[in-house]
Order: C-alpha cells, then sequence, then structure tokens
C-alpha cells in the first residue's frame, strides 16, 4: 500500500514517529484472505481492518491489529504552533481591512498586514533553527533542516509577491525594491566585506575572496561598499583605481523624486555607460583584468555577466544587479526579460521549485505560482494566506478554460481546506473554525460538521465548542453538543449534571430522560439533583411535564424545609389534582402529605383532604398495606378537625 505523506501506527504502535517520505506497507496475508475493509476517521485518518468472516453463520473472532494510517501534519509541529496562532490574527485583520475597501488607506494596510505575515515566518524560521541545534538524532535534525529551508522559500517568494503585488511601488520603478530582495535573501560576501572595512588594512587583496567579494558588491548594487574594499587596495592610487573609483562614482542613480522624467534618466544612463565604454575600449584597464571585468559589469555586458555566473548558487543572486546595469529604469512588465536572460547565464539546468516560482512571478503568471506553491509541504498554510492577501488586493484574476472568472472560488476553497485541517487539531479547532467562517455559507456548513464531531473530554471544552458556535450562530451545534453531554451526564449517573445540560439544548425528550432519572434516584434514596437550578429554570421547566412537575416538587420542599407549611401544603395539593406525577412517584407524593396532615393546626382544608382520599382511592396500586391505612387515618382525623372549625365559622 502506498500512501504519499502518512504515517501508520497499530493499536500497539501508538507513539510510533512519522515520515516525511513516501512509505510503502505491507500488509498481513491474513488480512487478505480476511477481505480487508477501510473507513475513514475524523480528520485526516482512516483505518485499515480485516472484515469479519462468518462460518455457519456465526462470525469469526480474530486477534488481528487494526492498523491506523494518518496523514502527518506539518504544521502540528510544537515549534510551529505559533506560527498557526500569529498568522490567525493577521489574517482575520486582514478581512476585517477588505471589509473596509472605501477606506483610502486600505492598501497601505495590506503592506502592513503582509509585512506581518514575513515577520512571523523569520520567527518561524528562528524557531526552527533553534530545535536544529538542540536536535541529536541525526534522522531527526535533517528533517528539520529540510523544514527551515522550506520556510526560507517561504519568505523569499512572499518577499518578492510583496514587492511585485502588494506594494504601491513609486512610479512603477522596481529596481531599488529588486536589489534589496536579492541582498536580503542572498547575502554573497557581505560578512567578509564588512570585515575587511572594518579592519581597513591596506592590502586587502591578499585575502582569498577580495575580487570576489568586491565583484559581489557591485553586483548587488553596493557602490558605497564596492568603492570602498577597492581603496582597500594596495594599488589604489593607481590611474586604473581611480578610473573605475570615478566611473563608480557618476554612475547615475534613478529616483522617482529625483526632479527628471524617465526618458531624461535614460539619456543621462546611456551617456554614462558611453563613456565607460570608451574607458574599456580604451584599453586602459588591460592590466587589471578584474578591474576590466568591473566595468564590463557595468556596461552590462552579457558575456562578462555569464564569467561570475559559476561564483553563484543561482541566478537570483545576479538578478538585481543586471537589471541595475541593463534597464535601471524597468517596470514590473520588463522583469520578465530580465529573469530569462539571467536564468539562461549558466545554460540548461535542472530548476528547483523556487526557480520556477520565481520565474512565474517575474512574468506575471500567479495561476502558476499558486499552483506551485500548493505543491510545498508545509500543508498548505502559504497558498492560503498569500493567495487570501492577493485576493484582497485585488490582483488576483484567475479564469477557468470557459475563461470565466473563479479567483472567489479559489480562495475560498483553500481556505476551507486550510481551515478544515486545523480543526483536526484537539486544541487548535478553534482557529480552523475562524477560517471555515470568512467563506459562507459552505464554511459555516462545514463548520457545523466538523464541530459536532469534536471529542468532548469534559465540560470545560463542552462549553469552549459552545461558545464558539454561538459566536457564529451555529445553533444546532449548540443543542447537539448539550445533548451528547447530558447523555454522557445521564449515563455517569450524575443526575444534576444531565438536567442542567438538557436545559441547555432545549430537549424535551432529554429533559424528561433526566428528570424521570432524578425522581426515581429520590424514590431509591437520594438526594434531588440541581434543586438550585431548577428553582430559577423559569420557563425551561414548561419543555416537559415530569420536568414541570420535578421543578415544583423541589419548590415544595424547599417551603416546607423553611417551615412554610401552607404554601407547601397548597403547592402539594395542586401536583396531586394536576395528574402530571409519573406513576411510580404517586406514592412517594402521596406520602409526603403525611406530615402535614398530623399537624396540630390544619394544613389542608376539608376539600383539599377530600382530593387527597380520592387520589389514594384511585391509585390503590400505588399504596397499599398500612402505608394506606395510616394515610386514610391521618385524612379522617384532618376532615374531623377542619370540620369543627368549619362549624365555628359558621
Amino acid at each position: 500500500m502506498n500512501t504519499s505523506g502518512f504515517s501508520m501506527n497499530t493499536s500497539k504502535e501508538k507513539n510510533s514517529k512519522s515520515s516525511n517520505r513516501v512509505k510503502t506497507f505491507i500488509l498481513p496475508e491474513k488480512c487478505f484472505e480476511k477481505h480487508v475493509a477501510c473507513a475513514w476517521r475524523r480528520g485526516n485518518t482512516f483505518t485499515i481492518y480485516p472484515r469479519s468472516q462468518k462460518v455457519n453463520k456465526e462470525p469469526i473472532n480474530t486477534d488481528d491489529k487494526i492498523m491506523k494510517i494518518r496523514q502527518e501534519i506539518l504544521l502540528f509541529m510544537p515549534v510551529l504552533r505559533k506560527l498557526i496562532n500569529e498568522s490567525n490574527g493577521t489574517f482575520l485583520s486582514l478581512q476585517k481591512a477588505a471589509e473596509a475597501s472605501n477606506n483610502s488607506d486600505n492598501q497601505v494596510e495590506f503592506l502592513k498586514l503582509s509585512r506581518q505575515y514575513r515577520s512571523i515566518i523569520r520567527v518561524c524560521i528562528e524557531g526552527l533553527q533553534e530545535v536544529v541545534e538542540k536536535e541529536t538524532d541525526t534522522l531527526s535534525k535533517n528533517s528539520l533542516k529540510s523544514y527551515v529551508t522550506i520556510f526560507y522559500s517561504i519568505e523569499c517568494i512572499w518577499h518578492l509577491c510583496e514587492i511585485l503585488y502588494i506594494d504601491n511601488v513609486p512610479g512603477d520603478v522596481i529596481l531599488p525594491f529588486l536589489l534589496e530582495w536579492v541582498r536580503f535573501h542572498f547575502p554573497c560576501h557581505e560578512q567578509v566585506a564588512a570585515q575587511m572595512l572594518v579592519a581597513l588594512e591596506r592590502g586587502s587583496e591578499e585575502h582569498p575572496e577580495y575580487w570576489d567579494t568586491v565583484v559581489g558588491m557591485v553586483v548587488q548594487g553596493r557602490i558605497d561598499v564596492a568603492r570602498g574594499l577597492l581603496k582597500l587596495h594596495s594599488l589604489a592610487e593607481t590611474n586604473e583605481f581611480k578610473l573605475i573609483d570615478n566611473s563608480l562614482r557618476t554612475m547615475p542613480v534613478y529616483s522617482v523624486y529625483g526632479g527628471i522624467s524617465t526618458g531624461e534618466f535614460t539619456i543621462v544612463w546611456k551617456h554614462w555607460q558611453a563613456e565607460c565604454r570608451s574607458k574599456l575600449t580604451s584599453k586602459s584597464l588591460s592590466s587589471q583584468p578584474k578591474l576590466e571585468l568591473i566595468m564590463r559589469l557595468m556596461i552590462g555586458e552579457y558575456a562578462a555577466f555569464e564569467s561570475i555566473r559559476p561564483q553563484y548558487a543561482s541566478w537570483f543572486d545576479v538578478l538585481g544587479g543586471y537589471v541595475l546595469f541593463t534597464s535601471p529604469w524597468a517596470r514590473r512588465r520588463d522583469l520578465a526579460d530580465a529573469a530569462c536572460a539571467c536564468a539562461a547565464l549558466a545554460g540548461p539546468q535542472p530548476q528547483t521549485q523556487l526557480d520556477v516560482v520565481v520565474r512565474a512571478l517575474l512574468e506575471g503568471d500567479l495561476h502558476q505560482v499558486i499552483h506551485e506553491i500548493q505543491q510545498m509541504s508545509d500543508n498548505g498554510w502559504f497558498a492560503t494566506h498569500l493567495t487570501d492577501i492577493l485576493y484582497h488586493c485585488g490582483k488576483l484574476e484567475i479564469l477557468d478554460k470557459h475563461q470565466t472568472d473563479v479567483t472567489r472560488r479559489l480562495r475560498d476553497s483553500l481556505v476551507l481546506e486550510y481551515g478544515s485541517l486545523i480543526m483536526d487539531h484537539k486544541s487548535l479547532w478553534s482557529v480552523g473554525l475562524s477560517y471555515l467562517a470568512t467563506c459562507p455559507p459552505e464554511g459555516l456548513r462545514r463548520a457545523e460538521l466538523l464541530l459536532e464531531r469534536i471529542p468532548i473530554d469534559s465540560e470545560a471544552k463542552a462549553i469552549r465548542i459552545i461558545d464558539e458556535a454561538k459566536k457564529y450562530g451555529l445553533l444546532g451545534v449548540v443543542q447537539t453538543v448539550c445533548s451528547c453531554v447530558s447523555a454522557k451526564q445521564l449515563g455517569a449517573g450524575r443526575v444534576g449534571g444531565a438536567l442542567a445540560w438538557a436545559g441547555r439544548a432545549r430537549s424535551a425528550p432529554l429533559c424528561a430522560r433526566a428528570a424521570h432519572a432524578a425522581l426515581r434516584g429520590y424514590c431509591a434514596g437520594a438526594a434531588l439533583p440541581a434543586a438550585d437550578m431548577l428553582l430559577t429554570a423559569g420557563a425551561t421547566l414548561l419543555m416537559d411535564n415530569t420536568l414541570l412537575f420535578l421543578g415544583k416538587y423541589c419548590d415544595f420542599h424547599r417551603l416546607y424545609k423553611s417551615k412554610e407549611f401552607k404554601k407547601s401544603a397548597k403547592l402539594l395539593i395542586s401536583l396531586i389534582t394536576s395528574k402530571i406525577a409519573p406513576e411510580y412517584f404517586w406514592e412517594t407524593l402521596l406520602l409526603d402529605t403525611l406530615p402535614l396532615l398530623e399537624s396540630e393546626e390544619p394544613m389542608f382544608s376539608s376539600t383539599d383532604t377530600y382530593e387527597i382520599i380520592l387520589c389514594l382511592e384511585l391509585r390503590s396500586k400505588c399504596l397499599e398495606g398500612e402505608k394506606a391505612e395510616l394515610l386514610r387515618l391521618a385524612c379522617v382525623r384532618n376532615l374531623a378537625r377542619t370540620a369543627l372549625l368549619d362549624g365555628e365559622e359558621e
């Protein structure tokens, strides 16, 4: 059996470690002989088990293991919990910002939230790196390192996407931001350059990485750093070095706020490059091949970039420099050609997933971008949040084969899948619920189904589920959860809790079951449960006659204990005449009249006493023998006293 990204454990191996790699599980032959079956469980789990066989219509008992197959969820690692929780807050803030679409600062808010996402990713990377350093197991350490690589790629792609599609770049001149992206994510030779500049030693060219560092600073557009490094060369005062330093110093830099148009800057730039080209053709730098290479890069010579490409791990490292020295006024739409040229510098090479995504971003193919990032093994976190912010920024437009706009459907499907995944976690399910709630109506329907399937192992969890369900108007879930808890409480013999939860569920059958259990328990000698709750239940008592009877009976006991005998007697007679008491409770109800009948002062009128006698005769099977005779005698005595009182009043 082949399960990609899944791990398996048996009933005896619950703590087995999961794996990232594809694994093949060989099922025991016995299972196949007995017809293997599969059943989906909650979340991303299914179970393989041998189907029971019957011989002579009798099932065979087997002790075969049940195999539990579950998908490994990278996001459920303890170190990544912070990523889920913090990104959830940013996601919800984004939904609020999107609702305020008429706000003029909306785009600024989107950029702020995008940077929050990147900050969260950076914290996640740092946390993973700390865990890597502490890990001693080689296999686990390698897995953690692969996760670090994944999230580095995620941050790199998000940053470039932010520059190209979320930020409002002034004048749409992308070069300064592109250079910043390259410097931040591909900081080649930065540490060496810093060390040299701090040391300020003349003759630094003796350092084995000196020239690579100088060229690297030029390619990254860090002209001041490159000039500083050149001045540390022992021949810095020669004409060749002064010539290159002057060319670097006078290099035009375009600025939207510089007061000149793009056309004027283009003229100045081409004039500067023509001067550089004339210096190169004059052979003034022939004695210094490294300076000559720098000059060739400055005039945008493709062969020069080809010659330095092997020094770098990827074509991203030279992308900023190539745009800087070939078209510093480039707009977003011009980056596709630059990316194509840089990717071809090292000839045909196998492409990584990062290569494909960055190329698609620079070419403006967001459909391809989303398709590729969905393949990343981060369980959909990246695809969901990036698609969501691009959708709300209005930068995403996905058409199907019929040229129908399916952008909203794509965004919702990713959010729904991610939310459903998070709801599978025992403590993060409320986070998943907040994602599903942003995709009505399907999200709320899915939330209702998933909430009802969350294992309820405590009353505190049940209350939390109810609170979340009420927040999103899922009243059906509230009733279902209350009903389940009430049934569990009743099964455990906690009748008071069962009554309370049945009342919350507003379920008449459950209220009736709990009330009957309470009354039967009282008949058997137990105390009346939840008396205080029943006294304040109000309209809830009207849901069922048995519950109403229980509530009034508790009220009778309260009055009796507080020595309000007249009121308690009146309430007891009303319970007798209402005839809503269960059949098994009539004996208890009739016997409750005895102390009141035998009191010194008559509590029951003659009419009330006749009602008791009538009830005793009609329900003779409920009360027989000595108890019945005692009650009859008490009724006769009470009638005699009430007759005398009635005569005195006349």
